[in-house]
């Protein structure tokens, strides 16, 4: 042999060896483990983009973090530094970003305090300051006298005589109302010139009231009232230095309006306005009648007696009439009776339609509908029209930014249809997109939700549509609908969605290179996408986590991102638009490289409706495939698309911590399940059972040593699959639904909701009555089936359970030992839902292992199991031992 290939044979042992040394070295998840866990809170990036600003504070340590939580820590982008700062409340940025305004701590008090984060000068702030967002400016109001500070080079500027004021725009020019002592007057002009603002309207005989200012318009408006009765109300511009009367003294009189309901529509002349309030006069109660308490039900009440309970029941004021006023035309009319909803009109500078959203026809139908329905009208500003649209619609509805088209979202024909208000002509986009425009995996009773919609063009000629994987561009003028991603993302399995920072309807440039986060949905893994205005695609960053970008500069080329999957945790990255130089800001968790991990995969199988179905399998880091694991299957609805989740460690509330059973030598199995309305059992069992058995055939799954566990809507599925299987070892049943037909008319009891809204349009599926579907509910009642239970059964159910009776999980718990099966009930007096004192975490943790243990592990049964807990050895013996 060669000295070569010696050496090299060598070095792989040494290099083998050390791996298998750090390997043995790496600790289980424990209770200690968890009370290092951290995460990053309060990030934020600078406006500049030159700084960013985070703290670190513990999942599970509450004396840790009466420190931590005071420590903030600025990371400088351009040096890669990171400096600290102690102080008692959350640091903002302004002046651009150089500046941040925090509190001191001073003896016993908490001062606020200005600090320039490059050469640390501070300087104390007066209570009620505001800054200014560009420029390090302070300005503050003491009675009369406004003073605007430059807290760089302390220059002031002092104004007397001032009443409301507003500084606006980045550099802080001025919009004030003066009150001297022989007239009212409104200035305005720029900070730096003092004493020459411009006069924009004087008046020596009224008072000036309700002044306000929209600094987005700069335009505003004000009420006067003089000594002889003389009353108006103007509104001002100041681009045109226009000052216009909307309303004289007579309307004002005559209609007796209420001035601080007056809004202007747009920057035309016409006004909305209701009239004062009218007292009514209270009916005398009289004495009330202690001698008994009657609870009246009602069946057309609009809110049930349980939640007004619960909720506080105040019966609903009827809004006010709503007129309307065109101060050139000199026409008023009645625009909304009483009891009207609420109006919604275009932002543009004469808007002539508005619309109302009504719930009043679906009000008493809340307890069985799951999402708030209400019927669209359309309201003609110019003739007071009312006009209803389309009915029992649930989703937002949109202006085009010209206000020349409505688009609304219609549950029958799950499309998005846009509404061409002066000739109510209609455009169903089903009928020019040839995808569904609804979420095709819906799988609720209730209205399939939309993809969604990304935004207009800046000229608001062009809608642009998602559909499941790409965007699609509708010309509202006529022209041909064309998908702007020329369908790429339905080719490669990819979701491609506009990038969009504030999560909200935007107006995209479409004549510009446009940024698209992706995720594939094949392997989950996430990026950012370059798309040209042509629709050509290319690709920035693309990779096997779950990437999000939080924050960008003012100017957009620094970007605050986070970046995570199951094995690195959410830390934050900085980067510039090309994602070519990503630098990592923080290191939240350093000490998971100490700990047995585990890995995951996406697994997928046929299953027994003969569809494709995936789901999530964890393994322990030194999986062998020639040895046999304890096993547990723990699922709740879809879990695939969280495989880039980085899972945060900790005790239990309910279900198991997976990275610690991992940690501790477990296989972990999550099965997505999708659901067919009416069968939700048979669903589960159609895709978990099929799963289970499929990593049982591929020699992963040791069949002996297989647990199932749910909670919730999970702990039901569970009920239900070992009434209908034996094929899992033992079961832990969680606050679990056991018998819909009991269920169905129940009360939820920490909203006073009835429970029926559940079981008919939204999480258990039915999609019926009870009494239209009989066999189908008692088919989903686990409890009817509970002498097919032959499964050892852990059940988790809490007295002060507000979403789920208390009295299901002790149902089953009784059904199982009348018919003398292994069960054990867990119920931790006074907790709800889930556990939220950490001591009935901790044990609830420990039980729980100790129930798998025993069963798939083969380890001794712990006394509690063994012997019970009688009522005389609560909280002396937990009999955790064996």
């Amino acid at each position: 042999m060669c000295r070569l290939s010696y050496i090299v044979i060598l070095c792989f042992i040494h290099v083998f060896l050390v791996s298998f040394s750090c390997l043995a070295q790496k600790k289980v998840l424990d209770e200690a483990a968890y009370r290092k866990w951290r995460r990053v809170d309060s990030y934020k990036l600078s406006p500049d983009g030159k700084w960013v600003m985070y703290r670190y504070m513990y999942f599970d340590n509450d004396a840790a973090n009466k420190v931590a939580r005071n420590i903030y820590y600025f990371y400088d982008v351009k040096t890669g530094r990171t400096s600290t700062l102690e102080c008692p409340d959350s640091p903002e940025f302004f002046a651009g970003g150089e500046w941040i305004v925090y509190g001191k701590k001073e003896g016993d008090d908490v001062i606020r305090v200005a600090r320039c984060l490059r050469n640390k000068k501070e300087v104390c702030l007066r209570e009620g300051v505001e800054l200014n967002s560009v420029i390090p400016l302070a300005a503050y109001q003491t009675n009369d006298t406004l003073v605007v500070k430059n807290i760089q080079t302390n220059d002031s500027l002092v104004l007397t005589g001032v009443g409301t004021y507003c500084l606006y725009d980045k550099d802080w020019k001025i919009v004030y109302l003066k009150r001297e002592a022989d007239s009212h007057t409104i200035y305005f002009g720029s900070r730096n010139k003092a004493g020459k603002y411009e006069c924009l309207y004087r008046d020596t005989t009224k008072r000036l009231e309700h002044f306000y200012f929209n600094e987005w318009g700069k335009d505003g408006g004000f009420y006067f009232a003089g000594d002889e009765g003389e009353k108006g109300y103007y509104t001002f511009s100041l681009k045109d230095k226009r000052v216009t009367e909307l309303l004289d003294a007579d309307r004002i009189e005559v209609m007796d309006v209420n001035m601080r309901s007056v809004r202007q529509l747009g920057k035309s002349k016409r006004s909305i306005f209701e009239k004062h309030k009218t007292p009514k006069a209270a009916k005398p109660k009289g004495e009330k009648d202690e001698s008994f308490t009657l609870e009246l039900w009602s069946w057309n009440d609009p809110v049930i007696p349980s939640q007004q309970a619960i909720s506080g029941y105040r019966p609903a004021v009827p809004t006010p009439e709503r007129f309307i006023s065109d101060a050139e035309g000199g026409g008023c009319m009645q625009l909304c009776e009483a009891g009207h909803p609420e109006l919604y009109m275009p932002d543009t500078d004469a808007p002539v339609y508005a619309y109302e959203k009504d719930e009043k026809p679906y009000l008493n139908k809340r307890d069985w509908l799951h999402d708030t329905r209400f019927d669209l009208y359309l309201v003609n500003l110019v003739t007071a029209e009312h006009q209803l649209v389309a009915e029992a619609l649930t989703r937002r509805i949109y202006w085009s930014p010209k206000g020349d088209y409505l688009l609304y979202y219609d549950n029958g024909k799950r499309s998005w249809v846009v509404l061409e208000p002066g000739t109510l002509n209609r455009r169903v986009l089903t009928d020019e997109i040839p995808y569904p425009l609804h979420d095709e995996l819906y799988d609720r009773p209730n209205p399939a939700p939309p993809y969604g919609i990304a935004g207009w063009s800046k000229d608001g000629r062009r809608l642009l549509v998602y559909d499941r994987f790409d965007i699609w561009v509708v010309d509202l003028t006529g022209e041909k609908t064309y998908c702007w991603t020329h369908e790429e993302g339905r080719k490669r399995n990819t979701i491609f969605r506009l990038f969009n920072i504030d999560w909200d309807i935007i107006q995209v440039d479409m004549e510009r290179e446009n940024r698209v986060m992706s995720t594939d949905w094949t392997t989950k893994n996430t990026g950012v996408w370059a798309l040209s205005p042509s629709g050509k695609l290319a690709p920035k960053i693309e990779g096997a986590f779950m990437l999000t970008i939080t924050q960008q500069s003012a100017d957009g080329n620094t970007l605050l991102c986070t970046k995570q999957n199951y094995y690195e945790d959410r830390d934050l990255w900085i980067t510039d638009p090309s994602f070519r130089k990503m630098r990592k800001v923080t290191d939240v968790n350093p000490q998971r490289a100490d700990y047995k991990w585990g890995t995951v995969q996406q697994v997928e199988w046929t299953n027994y409706d003969g569809k494709a179905n995936q789901g999530l399998l964890y393994l322990p880091d030194d999986y062998d495939k020639n040895k046999s694991y304890p096993t547990i299957v723990a699922f709740y609805e879809t879990h695939t698309p969280e495989m880039h989740l980085h899972p945060v460690p900790g005790l239990s509330h309910a279900m198991i911590d997976v990275p610690t059973y991992v940690s501790k030598g477990y296989i972990v199995f999550q099965p997505d399940v999708y659901f067919e309305i009416g069968n939700p059992g048979k669903s589960s069992y159609n895709a978990v059972v099929s799963g289970t058995k499929a990593l049982i055939d591929r020699g992963i799954i040791d069949p002996k040593r297989v647990g199932l566990q749910g909670h919730s809507w999970s702990g039901f599925q569970t009920a239900y699959l070992v009434t209908r299987t034996d094929m899992f070892t033992c079961v832990n049943i969680g606050a679990a639904l056991i018998n819909l037909t009991s269920v169905y008319t129940g009360i939820r009891e920490e909203s006073g909701v009835p429970c029926m809204l559940m079981y008919e349009d939204w999480q258990c599926r039915m999609g019926t009555t009870l009494w239209e579907n009989l066999e189908g509910y008692i088919e989903n009642s686990p409890l009817l089936f509970a002498d097919r239970i032959h499964t050892p059964a852990l059940i988790f159910h809490c007295d002060k359970d507000g979403t789920v009776s208390y009295y299901d999980g002790r149902n089953l718990f009784l059904a199982l030992r009348r018919l003398q099966r292994p069960a054990w009930m867990l119920n931790y007096v006074g907790e709800g839902h889930f556990l939220n004192a950490r001591p009935a975490q901790k044990d609830w943790t420990i039980r729980m292992e100790q129930f798998f243990n025993h069963y798939l592990k083969n380890e001794p049964m712990p006394r509690w199991m063994k012997e019970g807990i009688n009522i005389h050895e609560r909280g002396y013996d937990q009999k955790y031992d064996f």
